[in-house]
């Protein structure tokens, strides 16, 4: 068997798919709790000069016999809401987000990086390689700019929850159901999980040739810093000891173990819903 057809497979309606190949790569190391203070505190990070957000996703959590269990999450689909905290009058900017990790094959229509600047949305298949390991697990997602009316967002992230499909696009529907089979019914009975305090901050570092980008989240108990980098995947390894060293080079010595930050994060707020 030929390396093209072990990458393509059939869809249940008969369509080719194909698991698609990035150029991309983002590189990333992820502190949590105490580990997150001090590494905040070696960057001096100041939050009034961060891009403040408050973030949200959507999930059906259950309880399992191991705890919470997280059925889109667990089928790889991530959904999320990011709101500006500048912007409080009748209509807030932010985006929404579907990403799919690890990515499963897709339809020739999203097989590579797709933009549409007229509608403000922009697909993108990359590598995430999260320190230390830094092993490459790929990544689609669609992010279209969002102006949500006050009564939308208190409607679908209030505790009874709303229609989802308010702030989804065609295109967001679209991936959603010919990549994994999400329909619009299926996404009736997801509870907003949230918010995600963060703060996003970019930087230029000595010794790296592209911008940093280090995101904090705070929820609760819970506490994120995290530090990424992109760059091609052909370049993805000398980015990786270049971010490991300049980190040390600030007093910063990366993690021993890499933190999934979504899952803990997820997994928390769905606690609070009493589950």
């Amino acid at each position: 068997m030929t390396q093209n057809e072990w990458r393509c497979a059939l869809c249940n309606n008969g369509t080719m798919t194909q698991i698609p190949l990035a150029a991309a790569a983002e590189i990333k190391i992820s502190f949590s709790g105490d580990e997150a203070r001090k590494a905040a505190r070696a960057l001096e990070l100041k939050s009034n000069e961060g891009r403040s957000r408050t973030i949200h996703f959507w999930d059906s959590p259950e309880k399992g016999s191991e705890g919470v269990s997280l059925p889109f999450l667990g089928r790889g689909v991530i959904i999320r809401l990011r709101l500006d905290d500048e912007d409080r009058g009748a209509k807030r900017k932010g985006d929404m987000t579907v990403k799919l990790r690890p990515c499963p094959s897709l339809p020739s229509d999203w097989q590579k990086d797709l933009k549409d600047e007229d509608e403000g949305w922009e697909f993108t298949i990359e590598e995430d390689r999260t320190g230390p390991a830094f092993t490459p697990v790929l990544s689609a997602s669609l992010q279209a700019d969002r102006k949500v009316e006050a009564e939308i967002a208190e409607s679908v992230l209030g505790p009874e929850g709303g229609v989802l499909d308010h702030l989804l696009i065609k295109p967001h529907r679209d991936l959603l159901k010919s990549a994994v089979g999400v329909k619009k019914g299926d996404l009736a009975d997801l509870r907003a999980l949230g918010p995600v305090h963060a703060v996003k901050w970019k930087q230029e570092w000595d010794g790296l040739p592209r911008p940093v980008a280090i995101e904090e989240w705070i929820t609760g108990a819970l506490r994120f810093l995290e530090v990424s980098v992109r760059t091609s995947t052909a370049e993805a390894a000398e980015a990786e000891e270049l971010l490991v060293r300049t980190l040390r080079e600030r007093d910063v010595e990366p993690p021993r173990f890499g933190e999934t930050k979504t899952k803990a994060v997820l997994t928390a707020l769905a606690r609070t819903l009493g589950i």
